[in-house]
C-alpha cells in the first residue's frame, strides 16, 4: 500500500500481486465469488498473541472470508509505513 525503500526489490512483485486482485474482484464479485487482498504492514512473530502472530493473521483472513469484507485493506488497521511492526 505504501512504498517503503527497504523493501523496493519486492515491491514491484506486490505491486503486481495487488494490481491482479483487485482486478479479480472487479471481474468476479458480481458472479459471487469474493477475492481480498490486506498489506500487512508487520514482520510476522510466532507466539506473540498480538497482531504479528500467525495464528492470529490467520484469523483475520478467516474473517475476510466469513463476513465477505471488501477487495482490499491493511492490516493491522490504520498502519501507516511509520507504524509497521518489527
Amino acid at each position: 500500500m505504501y512504498p517503503i525503500p527497504m523493501m523496493g526489490n519486492v515491491g514491484i512483485a506486490l505491486s503486481g500481486l495487488r494490481s491482479y486482485v483487485a482486478n479479480l474482484h472487479t471481474e468476479l464479485a458480481p458472479k459471487g465469488i469474493h477475492v481480498a487482498h490486506r498489506s500487512l504492514g508487520l514482520f510476522m512473530k510466532p507466539g506473540t498473541g498480538a497482531v504479528n502472530d500467525p495464528d492470529v493473521i490467520a484469523d483475520m483472513w478467516y474473517n475476510v472470508y466469513a463476513e465477505k469484507k471488501g477487495g482490499e485493506d491493511v492490516y493491522p488497521e490504520g498502519v501507516t509505513p511509520a507504524t509497521i511492526i518489527f
